[in-house]
This record gives structure tokens, C-alpha cells and sequence, in this order.
């Protein structure tokens, strides 16, 4: 069962004792990232951030501010690397301490309703099978994205934390 909470990321003891981060890129109606990813550089944490193809999501490390800075925005208005291939993957290599999830909806008992293409669930699923258990995952929520119910099927991951700011 998932933790609803008021408090900010940085307040949280799970974002205060990882490591290696994944932040997703904020699309225009989702809970804005930048300050998170900046205070991810500021106190030395490895920042990692999706990249989606057709296909699958990878996580790949962003090396500091000027790095992510530099991303091209794709058509949906999201920073990406487009030289995905040649960076660090948080699944071959380091791991992941924390994944910070988006998402359309969610409920008090840590289920989310994405875009419908299952990039974080099946993830998850990936990863688990690659590490033996699934780094914890935070989602960011405005409190109107605060459901009694989203539909879900059996694929889908439940998170351990929903934050709603």
C-alpha cells in the first residue's frame, strides 16, 4: 500500500538517502522536475531520466546541469538524449534507488494511470527481473490527479509513495 504525503521530495527520507535517481522530464501538465533534478546535482546524486522509443524505456545518466540543459526537446516537448546509446543505463550498470514515476492519475493505495504505452510498468518488470526487486518508486501528484479509482490490469506496478503538492 502506497504512503500519500504533503511533504516535499527533498523532505522525503527515501529521496534523502538514495543515490542513483531517476527523475522524469515534467511535460507541461505534470509536476514539475527541474528544481528536483537541480537539487539531484546539488547534492551529489547521480541523476538518471527516461528515454522512450517505440519500443522500451531505458534510463540514462545525465551527467550534471549543463548536460541536461543541453538535451534537445523532442515534439512533445520533452528533453531527451538523442545519443542514448552511448550513455550510462541505470539497468546495466548502477541500479536505481528511487524512480520518480508520472502520471495522469493515481490513488491512495499507489496505483497510477499513465499514457497507456506501460513504459514504467513493464520497466519495473525488467528490472526486477535484472536486480531482484524493484527500486522504490514515488509518484508526484497534483491533488486534483488524486482518484478514488484508475483502471488497471494486471501488468500494472503499484507504487510505494504518492506525494500530492
Amino acid at each position: 500500500k502506497a504512503v500519500v504525503s504533503t511533504q516535499s521530495t527533498g523532505e522525503s527520507e527515501k529521496y534523502s538517502s538514495s543515490r542513483n535517481i531517476c527523475v522524469y522530464v515534467s511535460m507541461s501538465e505534470e509536476v514539475c522536475t527541474r528544481a528536483i533534478i537541480e537539487n539531484v546535482f546539488e547534492t551529489k546524486k547521480s541523476l538518471f531520466v527516461p528515454y522512450f522509443n517505440k519500443e522500451e524505456m531505458v534510463m540514462v545518466k545525465i551527467r550534471d546541469l549543463e548536460d541536461y540543459n543541453s538535451l534537445p526537446v523532442d515534439t512533445y516537448g520533452v528533453r531527451q538524449p538523442t545519443d542514448y546509446n552511448e550513455r550510462e543505463h541505470a539497468m546495466s550498470t548502477c541500479g536505481l534507488d528511487l524512480i520518480l514515476c508520472p502520471g495522469l492519475g493515481f490513488t491512495k493505495e499507489g496505483l497510477r494511470i499513465g499514457r497507456g504505452k506501460g513504459y514504467y510498468d513493464n520497466y519495473l518488470t525488467k528490472y526486477e527481473s535484472v536486480w531482484g526487486s524493484q527500486p522504490c518508486t514515488i509518484a508526484l501528484a497534483y491533488s486534483v490527479q488524486m482518484l478514488d479509482h484508475v483502471p488497471t490490469t494486471e501488468s500494472d506496478r503499484v507504487l510505494d509513495e504518492v506525494i500530492s503538492v
